[in-house]
């Protein structure tokens, strides 16, 4: 069957089925997330209600820390798919189209750098990594960058090691940079950069580059990205590029933004759980490309993975999926293990892999009942979802520890996806949505219902519940709330249930009556707290 699935375009068929059943389930039913996803998504919607494609704005505060292009594509997919604009699945449609690109482009990299069942194998072991199936899932720049990134090197790829002279793939990577910086600004850059870098200088030669054939391809690329920046310039945005780079770029450089500051090695210790499940064999397979990076394919590879990994280390801000540009490389040189190396059972049971399988699979079981137990602390408690995400861990944790000695390396690969599979969905589809104790803003945008538009909310400020309720949401303290129902007798607000007496005496002495709603209480993992907050009016 393996053999089956490597010939034609039958790779491609069986990864564009795992990447549906992996990828879709839960695009709809997982709330917006806070607090990065909702603010995309936000000013997104905006761009759809004004009209005005060029300026990027949440309510009336500019956005100017990236560029247009993730607005861009979420915007005309909720145009062309959108029921309403408050349906979460069209804005996450590109990063899942993004997510899918990137793996057809793996496995055809793999073909090429390899040979097909190595392709089949990348592929497969992209899409069921854990942070891949989560930026599917997530109306973000990320996924999106991650397929921009892999058009770029695998084409640098075809150049290095086929050494053609063909001018598609240079053109194709000038492409891949281009879109690139219009949906993440320079990090496509970076990453290029330091892979190309790496490759000079461990071969002593620079002759090769010819191939990119810059003077046809950086034209190429400014024809991407000019027309966005000029027409910031002349819509009175001109300050773009340099609030970017201060506000955004230079802060993450310089320090932990947004607390998260994180020291060097962090991305390794991350990867236990981003790069799940393969992180098992993530360890050996680099000791064995470091072996055979003479291979001009294995040091491509290498050269895309280690010294950008080494960069993003040394930077003081660290968020999990920073990295997410580099794991194709760790994927094709995972399919390139599972195919070239002889005896791969046996090459993975010395003493040192032995313990770190052990330990592995600890983690493993570790992160099942961790998912369980937040679906009973957040969730419906004791359900199918939370026990199939212990029965894929337990079933990972297995293959960890017998799978690659007792039976073939195709065998423990199949079993390695199917546990990634299982658990992703265990996720996406069974726990995640239910997790009604985090879904604060769903829950007020229900009671909202009917009311008079625009809703005040005080102590409750995150950006998922600007996308539910809509652009005008008053977002204020409890006074301003207040005098929000007194203005406008059938609207709402929201504040926190201390203040309920207070906020009653008032509306009193003005002559009215103050009506509590209900009572919405939730975990705001944003800021890592529980809130009690009341739904109230003054009719």
């Amino acid at each position: 069957m393996l053999l089956a699935l490597t010939r034609g375009l039958n790779s491609y068929i069986a990864l564009t089925v795992l990447c549906a059943g992996l990828f879709l389930p839960g695009l709809a039913a997982i709330p917006p997330t806070d607090r990065d996803e909702a603010r995309f998504m936000q000013a997104s919607k905006q761009m759809i209600e004004t009209g005005d494609w060029v300026q990027i704005k949440f309510q009336d505060e500019p956005r100017n820390k990236k560029p247009a292009g993730i607005y861009w594509l979420q915007a005309a997919s909720v145009s062309a798919f959108g029921p309403e604009l408050t349906a979460t699945w069209p804005y996450r449609l590109p990063s899942a189209l993004a997510a899918w690109i990137a793996v057809l482009l793996v496995c055809r990299a793999g073909r090429k750098l390899f040979n097909p069942t190595a392709g089949l194998y990348a592929g497969a072991v992209l899409t069921t990594t854990f942070i891949t199936v989560v930026e599917a899932h997530i109306a973000k720049t990320d996924a999106a960058l991650l397929a921009c990134t892999t058009l770029a090197l695998t084409m640098v790829a075809e150049i290095y090691v086929a050494r053609g002279k063909s001018l598609l793939p240079a053109l194709l990577f000038w492409v891949g940079i281009g879109l690139g910086i219009l949906i993440k600004g320079p990090l496509v850059l970076l990453v290029a950069g330091a892979t190309i870098a790496a490759l000079c200088i461990a071969d002593r030669d620079i002759a090769w580059l010819k191939r990119l054939h810059s003077i046809s391809g950086i034209p190429l690329a400014l024809i991407i990205v000019l027309p966005w920046l000029f027409a910031i310039s002349i819509s009175g945005q001109a300050s773009f590029v340099g609030d970017a780079v201060t506000q955004d770029l230079l802060p993450k450089l310089i320090g932990g933004q947004e607390s998260h500051g994180a020291p060097p090695g962090t991305y390794i210790a991350a990867g236990l759980l981003t790069a799940w499940p393969w992180s098992l064999l993530a360890p050996f397979v680099l000791i064995a490309a470091r072996k055979e990076r003479n291979l001009p394919a294995v040091r491509f590879c290498l050269a895309w993975l280690i010294p950008a990994w080494i960069i993003f280390e040394l930077v003081p801000t660290k968020l999990p999926h920073y990295t997410l540009p580099l794991l194709p490389a760790l994927t094709l040189l995972i399919g390139w293990a599972l195919t070239h190396i002889a005896d791969f059972s046996r090459w993975v049971g010395s003493r040192g892999a032995v313990i770190y399988r052990i330990l592995w699979a600890v983690l493993a079981v570790a992160l099942g009942i961790g998912a369980s137990y937040a679906n009973v602390l957040y969730g419906d408690g004791a359900s199918a979802g939370a026990t199939l995400a212990v029965a894929a861990t337990m079933f990972a944790a297995l293959v960890a520890l017998v799978g690659f000695a007792r039976y073939s390396a195709s065998a423990a690969v199949a079993g390695l996806v199917a546990a990634g599979l299982l658990f992703s969905l265990s996720l996406t589809s069974g726990i995640v949505p239910h997790l009604h104790q985090l879904a604060i803003s769903p829950r007020i945008a229900a009671l909202a219902g009917t009311h008079d538009k625009p809703v005040a909310l005080a102590g409750y400020h995150e950006p998922s519940v600007v996308f539910l309720l809509g652009t005008d949401t008053i977002l204020t303290d409890t006074a301003g709330a207040t005098a929000h129902i007194l203005a406008r007798p059938g609207a709402l607000a929201v504040i926190p249930e201390t203040d309920l007496e207070n906020t009653r005496g008032v509306v009193t002495a003005q002559g009215r009556t103050m009506r509590q709603i209900e009572e919405v209480i939730g975990y705001n993992y944003s800021r890592g707290d529980w809130v009690r907050l009341a739904v109230i009016t003054a009719p």
